[in-house]
């Protein structure tokens, strides 16, 4: 294993940092863990010293991701951390790409406005139809959020354009039905969609192999419309770019380190984790004393026993197998588009504008 130089960071390459902002939220959805009854909000200290570090970690190209709970519930500071990350970015000479994810209740025109005027990303999560969406996102009266959100989604393209990303949650439940709800949001306007899998939940053989065949119809739809005039973006394409220029991007500290509302660093999502002892377990470093020296102090090698076994030692809660299974799904059909895509773009032009654009994306910080 390789040693790297003195450092907060050991000299590793951190691409995407995510921050939780606040465990506040406008909804009460069943596929979220997060504890709601003790609100905690990031200090903005503690967040700006974790941009500082990863801002100043190797690498030009930098996302930062925004989300909660919900965000848009302490929006100021939100503001207050974009600002402040952009204006060190810029005295680093770093591309800095930021996006705020958000459950599209609380967003109108002033909060869009803000977002669209510095370069800024809104991703919202919306399930397509009303079916698959309240089955999951509800208020705590148990109302569903679908018809509020889908309301706003004209504004929501109007004011971001590009820089609009939906995420289509896939709830096991509802796997059958992922290809129709894509379809949905292609319909209503969405030009980037993005796809994940629920995780706490039991994903049943039917569920797995229902999904499988939903994702093999959604990509070769992606592929049929890659040569129009008005294509989609399959979010989860951009991967595979990544993994192209990115020869380490199996170790988590590339995409995955995440600060929590209390100062937590970790490697899991914050939404993920189900009470103290899984938030303990997942623990692997604080914004105030940076990472444990068991992540600190070396650098990623591909291939190596010492890598593997330490991701395999990390990641070893209960609960994600289920989601992590349908992710793999996931991966191998958009893997097998991404393959076809390159292939393709050799001898056709449409093809060949196509992936341009995910790779005009992909530079974005788009991952």
């Amino acid at each position: 294993m390789k040693r790297p130089g003195k450092g907060p960071v050991s000299g590793k390459e951190i691409m995407k940092f995510k921050i939780a902002v606040t465990s506040g939220c406008c909804l009460d959805c069943s596929h979220c863990f997060i504890d709601r009854t003790v609100k905690r909000t990031i200090p903005f200290a503690s967040a700006m010293k974790a941009v500082g570090i990863f801002l100043r970690s190797p690498g030009e190209v930098k996302t930062l991701e925004i989300y909660g709970g919900e965000p848009l519930t302490v929006f100021p500071l939100v503001k207050k951390i974009i600002t402040g990350a952009q204006s060190l970015a810029r005295r680093l000479g770093k591309r800095l790409a930021v996006s705020v994810a958000s459950n599209g209740v609380l967003a109108g025109a002033a909060e869009l406005d803000w977002l669209a005027a510095r370069g800024c990303r809104f991703a919202v999560s919306f399930s397509g139809s009303e079916l698959s969406h309240d089955l999951s996102r509800r208020f705590a009266s148990g109302k569903g959020s679908h018809s509020l959100v889908a309301g706003k989604v004209p504004l929501f393209i109007s004011k971001l354009k590009e820089d609009l990303h939906v995420i289509l949650c896939v709830h096991p439940r509802r796997a059958a039905a992922a290809h129709e709800d894509f379809l949905r949001l292609e319909a209503m306007g969405f030009r980037n969609i993005g796809i994940e899998c629920v995780h706490g939940f039991p994903w049943r053989p039917a569920d797995l192999s229902a999904f499988g065949r939903a994702m093999r119809r959604i990509t070769a739809h992606v592929l049929k419309r890659a040569a129009s005039k008005n294509p989609v973006v399959l979010e989860p394409l951009l991967e595979f770019i990544r993994e192209k220029e990115y020869r380490n991007s199996f170790c988590p500290f590339l995409r995955d380190l995440e600060l929590f509302p209390d100062g937590t660093l970790s490697f899991y999502p914050y939404p993920f984790l189900r009470g103290k002892a899984q938030l303990k377990a997942a623990k692997m470093g604080t914004a105030r004393g940076w990472v444990d020296r068991k992540y600190r102090d070396c650098l990623p090698e591909a291939g190596s026993r010492r890598c593997a076994e330490c991701a395999r030692s990390y990641y070893r809660l209960p609960g994600l197998s289920g989601g992590s299974r349908a992710h793999a799904l996931r991966t191998a059909a958009c893997r097998s588009a991404a393959l076809e895509i390159v292939r393709r773009a050799a001898a056709e032009p449409g093809m060949r504008s196509y992936l341009r654009r995910l790779v005009k994306l992909f530079r974005k910080g788009y991952i």
